[in-house]
């Protein structure tokens, strides 16, 4: 548990890594690597399916293609191109952006050589201290993606590229002398797939026509579902903003490091749940986000509040009679349920039900994969804690102890919290209250018992 925890530290840096394409077109507050990979998978996970392929498989290539930046940055090709590395004058410059590098296949050749090269050590930096099988799937996966080695490797590169063109219009507009043609230049020279080409005809009718294409009716909902899904990533998780978070995760962003941190675990240990189904619902388990406004245990009470004794209150664990857990739970369930209808009514019958039956599932904890989400949400907002507030203000932990004490029975969860407590306790930063610290400790040795 320690290298997947050392490893889950480090994506902070992704977490906070800009695209350096939209820094380049000087975009304001763009894009963060996690946020641009959490819509990346769940594009994913609507293609591979509608197209037969390996779902499960296709949404952890999604998930892990990008892990390599921690070490390497973000590489653009751009960055690659002698025009644009010799030129100063930033009007000049902006000509070189505004079109598709166009490189010579011995150039082209030159220069994913030093890119896959440079990121093949930086993964394998990244990973080398995991688990044999965590790493080699996790190697095998990012090498399928880059070497386009299996037809999941392949979609993905190509939808890679179809977000990235689907973020440049909600940034810049259907305008090409706003956007330059960088972004369809780079799609088309990838894009083989018949689908793939398809969305591709329905996002040129669509965005740039204002036409509606009624043969690819599943392909323009699939493209407005996203598009509304891109919300996620400029929406801040709630509970950090009352704590006065500076720059805080995002709804897109929480929702891709609860995905790796799931699997991990799940890995780690062999448990015995379905990965498909488990990687689905944590992708949409936030969802309802997209119309309805976060709520947490704290609203309630801190309303009227001052913003001393509203500090105050955020230092402790909210105290609820099951009755009042029962009503709270209700209240939030019936105004999320009605947001996630919303957002999945966009797409066909088969995509929508799925999408609230796991969304169901999650929210009751009612299944397995559920069940075990359930505390995966508790332990992942506590690991961000500790993350957020380990040298400063680390009175703001404790009640994200109690939570996760209260959530958790997986033996292989109660080992990640045991190891989350060796970790920090080592910085002489853990301020859980002793009372849950031994609790926890008898917890975890009754169950590896």
């Amino acid at each position: 548990m320690k290298a997947i925890i050392d490893l889950l530290l480090k994506t902070k840096k992704i977490e906070e890594l800009r695209r350096v394409g939209w820094v380049l077109m000087r975009v304001k507050d763009p894009e963060t690597v996690t946020e641009h990979t959490f819509r990346l998978s769940i594009l994913t996970t609507l293609f591979a399916e509608m197209m037969g392929l390996n779902v499960e498989k296709a949404i952890k290539i999604a998930i892990f293609h990008d892990l390599c930046e921690i070490h390497s940055g973000d590489i653009t090709t751009l960055l690659y191109h002698p025009e644009f590395r010799n030129v100063k004058n930033a009007k000049d410059r902006k000509k070189i952006e505004m079109k598709w590098a166009r490189l010579s296949a011995r150039e082209k050749k030159k220069i994913g050589g030093l890119k896959f090269r440079k990121e093949k050590n930086a993964l394998e930096k990244l990973i080398k201290y995991l688990p044999n099988k965590i790493r080699h799937e996790i190697f095998s996966y990012w090498v399928e993606y880059e070497k386009g080695v299996s037809k999941e490797g392949r979609l993905v590169r190509q939808l890679n590229s179809v977000e990235t063109l689907i973020q440049s219009i909600e940034y810049f507009g259907a305008n090409e002398k706003k956007s330059g043609s960088t972004w369809w230049e780079s799609t088309e020279e990838i894009a083989e797939d018949h689908l793939v080409l398809e969305f591709l005809e329905v996002i040129q009718e669509k965005l740039y026509h204002g036409k509606r294409v009624k043969t690819k009716k599943n392909l323009e909902g699939i493209l407005d579902f996203i598009m509304a899904v891109g919300k996620l990533k400029k929406i801040p998780r709630k509970g950090w903003v009352l704590r006065g978070v500076k720059n805080p995760e995002t709804v897109a962003a929480h929702s891709f490091s609860m995905s790796l941190m799931a699997w991990l675990i799940l890995r780690s240990r062999n448990l015995k749940l379905h990965q498909e189904k488990l990687l689905k619902m944590v992708l949409y388990h936030e969802l309802s986000r997209v119309y309805s406004e976060e709520m947490t245990p704290y609203d309630s009470v801190l309303t009227g509040r001052n913003a001393k004794t509203k500090k105050d209150i955020l230092k402790q664990w909210v105290r609820l009679s099951r009755k009042e857990k029962s009503e709270t739970f209700l209240r939030d369930y019936r105004k999320e349920k009605i947001a996630i209808k919303k957002l999945a009514s966009i797409l066909d019958d088969k995509r929508r039900e799925e999408i609230m039956l796991l969304w169901e599932e999650f929210k009751a904890g009612s299944s397995s994969e559920g069940y075990f989400l359930n505390q995966i949400e508790a332990v992942s907002t506590l690991f961000k804690s500790l993350v957020y507030f380990s040298e400063k203000n680390s009175s703001f932990v404790g009640p994200f102890w109690e939570w996760a004490f209260e959530s958790v029975d997986n033996p292989a969860i109660i080992e990640f919290m045991d190891e989350l407590k060796k970790k920090f306790n080592k910085k002489n930063l853990f301020s859980a209250p002793l009372v849950f610290l031994s609790f926890l400790q008898e917890r975890f040795n009754k169950k590896i018992k």
